[in-house]
């Protein structure tokens, strides 16, 4: 966790050194040593609940606001929907009236045992100022910064979710709002994005003029149904995130077509063409979709101009996608040769694809590449412009990908190569004299791609 800030640490020290050596908020103990009493009678039923619920995957810490998800007109109805019948697999560890201390000998004493969860949710320091008025701040900091250590220490693996101590008393200037303030301020420092995580999802629900909202905090300081459905909202894109295994965009996800015969034929046609160059070397390769598959269709006569007398290997692809570019190149299509030029132009066939997706599958390819042929000069090109009008969907996500992938380009191992404005009009629109079908250049079109490529394959 972060550091205190020299403020804290002033706080902290003069607490120290003005409470006898005895600071409550941090000094485990139970709220009753009489097992009569509700709240020990409630922590061997959280002890027998762990032996029957010790799958959990979230466990929330914390005093009456924690333990009201369980309360049936408070948080129940979301609880039992997504922590019980859910996907989260939750176990609730909330006790009315306790403070920090309380909950410091609860982690000691079982509530850590037998449990492994990925995902930790502390909410603790309410009745630290509301019962305890006496209480410094920064007794309250120093005892968080505890709860924190032990939960760190003991799931060192999961996720800390560090909720804000939510607004006391109905208005900005009510003195326990004022300390929690300076405490909550202190406690978001140990957030740090990747093991411990600050969910500030209470002060956003103060109306305009800083005033609790009754029927999101009945009490001023409880929340509502209403209330907890708004936690739960602010929790689950965590949850999600952290839970949920996230499955790997198609466009990354190298496939074959294997299960069809013309593509099959042409896969086998290109190990041929491998084996039989004795040299081992090739000028240029093309690596693509149907535009680049092309090159052999009405961009011939040009490529035989521009390029017969070079070693090539065109690995277009009518139909092909990202992920079937990729198949290829992990699966043979750069084996057994050196290559001095790779050219690349993907990802026009990606239509359902988000733009992201589409950019990671294109990186996906530059990486294979990268491995397969590290010394090879990767030019990598946009997305073609497609469709007429320059307004259409498709055009505008293909954008979106030229202009993330083209951060991809160092100018040396990889060099971004744009010629697209010369395939348009100056509007932006596309003309049938150079793209008949709105999406494959005709000879003209691979004219312009020719002169653009050229320099690169001339010695020098």
């Amino acid at each position: 966790m972060k550091k205190l800030s020299a403020f804290v640490f002033t706080l902290l020290l003069a607490s120290l050194t003005f409470a006898m050596g005895v600071i409550p908020a941090m000094t485990p103990a139970p709220q009753s040593t009489d097992s009569n009493y509700w709240w020990c009678a409630k922590h061997n039923g959280k002890l027998q609940e762990i032996k029957e619920r010790g799958d959990a995957l979230v466990a929330f810490y914390g005093d009456s606001i924690t333990e009201l998800w369980e309360w049936q007109d408070r948080g129940r109805a979301v609880w039992d929907e997504q922590f019980v019948k859910g996907p989260y697999k939750g176990i609730c560890f909330g006790y009315s009236a306790d403070c920090t201390q309380h909950l410091l000998w609860r982690l000691e004493n079982g509530e850590m045992d037998g449990i492994e969860p990925k995902v930790v949710v502390v909410q603790i320091g309410t009745n630290n100022s509301w019962l305890h008025p006496e209480y410094p701040a920064a007794d309250t900091i120093l005892a968080i910064t505890a709860i924190l250590q032990k939960i760190r220490d003991r799931f060192p693996e999961a996720k800390v979710i560090m909720c804000p101590i939510p607004p006391c008393g109905e208005k900005p200037d009510d003195p326990r709002r004022i300390k929690n303030n300076v405490v909550n301020k202190e406690i978001a420092k140990f957030a740090d994005g990747r093991e411990v995580f600050w969910l500030d999802w209470s002060y956003p629900l103060l109306k305009p003029d800083g005033l609790v909202d009754q029927e999101l905090f009945y009490d001023f300081v409880h929340p509502t149904k209403e209330g907890y459905e708004k936690w739960f909202a602010a929790l689950k894109p965590l949850l999600d995130e952290f839970l949920i295994p996230r499955k790997e965009p198609k466009a990354v996800t190298p496939a074959s077509k294997l299960e069809e015969e013309w593509w099959r034929k042409r896969l086998f046609e290109h190990r041929v063409k491998i084996c039989a160059n004795t040299n081992g070397y090739f000028d240029l390769v093309l690596c693509g979709d149907s535009i680049t598959h092309g090159w052999e269709g009405w961009g011939k006569p040009v490529f035989e101009e521009y390029f017969s007398s070079l070693q090539t290997l065109n690995l277009g692809y009518g139909g092909d996608q990202t992920q079937h570019l990729l198949w290829r190149l992990k699966n043979g299509e750069l084996d057994g040769y050196k290559a001095k030029n790779i050219a690349v132009m993907i990802g026009t066939n990606n239509v359902d694809d988000p733009a992201e997706d589409v950019a990671d599958g294109i990186k996906a390819c530059l990486d294979a590449i990268r491995e397969k042929q590290p010394e090879a000069r990767i030019l990598l090109m946009p997305i073609f412009p497609r469709d007429k009008e320059p307004t259409n969907a498709r055009r505008v996500k293909n954008g979106k990908v030229n202009e993330i992938i083209k951060n991809f380009a160092d100018g040396e191992k990889i060099v971004w190569l744009d010629f697209n404005e010369k395939l348009m009009r100056e509007d932006g629109t596309l003309s049938e004299s150079v793209f008949p079908d709105f999406l494959h250049p005709n000879e003209k079109g691979y004219r312009v791609w020719a002169e653009a490529l050229k320099p690169f394959t001339e010695n020098k």
